[in-house]
Order: structure tokens, then C-alpha cells, then sequence
């Protein structure tokens, strides 16, 4: 929709930009599959916002071997920030380690060292990164981990992991996991007498798919002191608390004309035309260098972005050098999951979290 937008009102070099989409269904191989026919009959320009770690994983050394751009992975995995080994690939979202830091940083803040944490795990590659990160605090000494419940992927329901996990009476928990197995957590805690202090992925902050099954039970929990937080870093559309701002007045405005009957009611939204606005910079920036718009010049002003975005909390800032800031979102806010007079929004928890320019680049195996 946003291309479109851009495509009527201030086109890019004089060009159209033209969404090829296909569905993987979140499964690795139907990925690579995709990925290798749009690199052989759609003459692909570049990749951008492919969601899911092992999904982007499976697909990095075809676009890499390529040479074609594979951009802002829809992932948080920390590999994404390797640009000397893997330079036609980055991530966009906020790093499931630094968000984890985050919650560390908060419980410690709030119980002292040594509060109690049980923790649900998704078993794939996003859900490990949760747990190392999560370890590595136990191991500094800043919570002990008291319970972790690895849960499949694929199961139709987590009612076992979160009996056990709910049995740890820990001091918090920790939902290192994704999809409908977020609101299904919110249930089943609000279903027993635990009331931990509830930390969530981040990729669970769409108010209307993942809190709206659930309101009754996410306002249970919130007015009785366990309200699920996440860590967000850019506005949500669909929040009563940003109904005015201009940048989401933006999305509005491109939903409405373009978007079919499509509203802010879905949070998922306002996160594409941010996606979309952070494409069109780099484009915009490729296409004023010499040469014009080619991939090489695309990959240059990717490891070169110094613009900001008014749909980001904070200063919105987004930077990357490509050697000491291999990470793009690295601001975000502990927010808290509420109902107000009969409506989802988020209570904003403590000062905006700026870490830009302190990601470094991945030195991992």
C-alpha cells in the first residue's frame, strides 16, 4: 500500500516499486523454494522483511551467492548483524539479546539480583537466542532461572509447559516465544493464582491479532499487578495513545486510499509502512549516488543509513556504519499491555532505551 502511495506521489528515480509476495507459511523450505524462483523468473531487485529466523537463515546463502539484497529481516537473531561475512544481509528489529538486557536490567531494577524467572521457549533457532540470553544473565548473577519449558513449534497448545511453568511460582516470567502461542500464554496464566511479572517477546505487540482474543484475561492480569510488558520500539496504530500523531495519522492516510477497507485496527499496519519508509530511504539514498540504482549501491546505503523516523519511539534515530553498528533498531520502551475504558493500549513503563550505535556488528561463530 505504501508503494503505492510512493509509486503516485513521489516516485523513487522516476521508477515504480513493484511488491512481489509469497507465502512460506513460516516453514524454512517453502522459503527457499520461493526465494529461488523469484531470483529466476522475477528478475528480483532485492529482498525485504522475509519473517522468521530459521525462514531468513535458509535463505541468506542463496541471496548471498546471488548478490541480491536479503534486507531488514523480520527477526530479531543476531547473525543479521554480520556484514563481513554476510554484507548483502541485515536485520531490522530490535535484537532478541538487547531485549532480553532489557528485561534483565528491569527485574533487577525492581527485585534486586537473584529474582526468579521461569521462562517459555519456543523450540527454533528465536527462541534459543531467548534462552542463551536469558542464561548469560543467570550467569552474571542478575536472576536465577528456576524453570524453562521448551514448547514445539507446531503444537496446537502449550496447556502442559505453562501448568509446570505456573507450579515454579516464580517472580517472573518470560515469554521467549511467538504467534498464537502468545495469547495462549496470557490465558493460561490468568487462569491460575500466579501473578509473575510478565515479560513478552516483542513480536507479540499487535494489540488487535494477539490481545484482542484475550482482553478479558490480559486486563485480569494487568489490574492485578501482572500485566504483560513487552519492549517496544516503534508506535503501534491501533493504539488509542498515538490516535493523533502525525505518523500514524500517515498510515491512516495511505490505508485509506489505498488499503481497501484495511484500517488501523490492526497494529501490523502502521509496522508496514514503517518497514516500507525504511526501504524507500535506502533506495532513495542508492539512486543519488554515481551510478544511479544498482544492488552495489543498494548494499552501500545499507551499511551506510543516518536518517530517522518519526514512527519510532525516542529520536527515532536509525543508524548503521557497517563495522562498529552492524544494527539497526536499538531504541525501544518497556510498555505495558492495559485496558482503558474498554480498549487494548499501552501504559508506557520508565524512560525511552537508547542503545544506538552500541550493537557493534556479530562476533559469534
Amino acid at each position: 500500500m505504501y508503494f503505492d502511495y510512493l509509486n503516485d506521489n513521489d516516485p523513487i528515480d522516476g521508477k515504480d516499486l513493484v511488491l512481489i509476495a509469497r507465502d512460506d507459511a513460516y516453514e524454512a523450505g517453502r522459503t527457499v523454494a520461493n526465494v529461488e524462483e523469484m531470483i529466476d523468473t522475477e528478475d528480483i531487485f532485492a529482498f525485504a522483511h522475509i519473517i522468521g529466523t530459521s525462514n531468513n537463515l535458509a535463505a541468506r546463502s542463496i541471496t548471498d551467492e546471488a548478490c541480491v539484497p536479503q534486507l531488514f529481516n523480520s527477526t530479531g537473531f543476531p547473525l543479521w548483524g554480520d556484514p563481513a561475512n554476510f554484507p548483502w544481509t541485515i536485520g531490522n528489529i530490535l535484537n532478541y539479546v538487547t531485549e532480553t538486557e532489557i528485561w534483565c536490567t528491569a527485574i533487577v531494577d525492581e527485585f534486586g539480583e537473584g529474582a526468579s524467572v521461569a521462562a517459555l521457549i519456543m523450540n527454533n533457532d528465536f527462541g534459543a537466542t531467548y534462552q542463551s540470553a536469558l542464561e548469560a544473565c543467570a550467569d552474571a548473577g542478575q536472576i536465577e532461572l528456576a524453570e524453562v519449558q521448551v514448547h514445539d513449534q507446531a503444537a496446537p497448545d502449550i496447556t502442559n509447559e505453562m501448568t509446570t511453568l505456573a507450579s515454579s511460582g516464580a517472580d517472573v516470567f518470560v515469554a521467549g516465544t511467538t504467534g498464537a502461542f502468545c495469547p495462549q500464554s496470557v490465558a493460561s496464566v490468568a487462569a491460575t493464582e500466579w501473578r509473575p511479572r510478565y515479560y513478552m517477546s516483542y513480536t507479540c505487540n499487535n494489540l488487535a491479532s494477539f490481545f484482542s482474543p484475550v482482553q478479558d484475561a490480559a486486563g485480569l492480569l494487568a489490574e492485578e499487578g501482572s500485566g504483560v510488558r513487552v519492549t517496544n520500539s516503534n508506535k503501534v496504530c491501533g493504539d488509542p495513545a498515538y490516535a493523533d500523531d502525525p505518523a500514524i495519522q500517515l498510515t491512516v492516510e495511505v490505508l485509506d486510499e489505498y488499503g481497501d477497507g484495511t484500517t488501523c485496527a490492526d497494529g501490523s499496519y502502521s509496522t508496514g509502512v514503517l518497514f516500507a519508509q525504511i526501504v524507500e530511504d535506502v533506495l532513495r539514498d542508492a539512486a543519488a549516488m554515481p551510478g544511479g540504482l544498482n544492488r552495489v549501491n543498494l548494499i552501500s546505503a545499507v551499511w551506510n543509513i543516518d536518517t530517522t523516523n518519526d514512527q519510532l519511539v525516542g529520536d527515532g534515530v536509525i543508524q548503521t556504519d557497517g563495522v562498529n553498528d552492524a544494527y539497526l533498531t536499538e531504541t525501544a520502551q518497556i510498555a505495558e499491555v492495559v485496558v482503558t475504558d474498554g480498549e487494548l493500549t499501552f501504559n508506557e513503563i520508565g524512560d525511552v532505551i537508547s542503545l544506538e550505535g552500541e550493537g557493534g556488528s556479530y562476533q559469534g561463530g
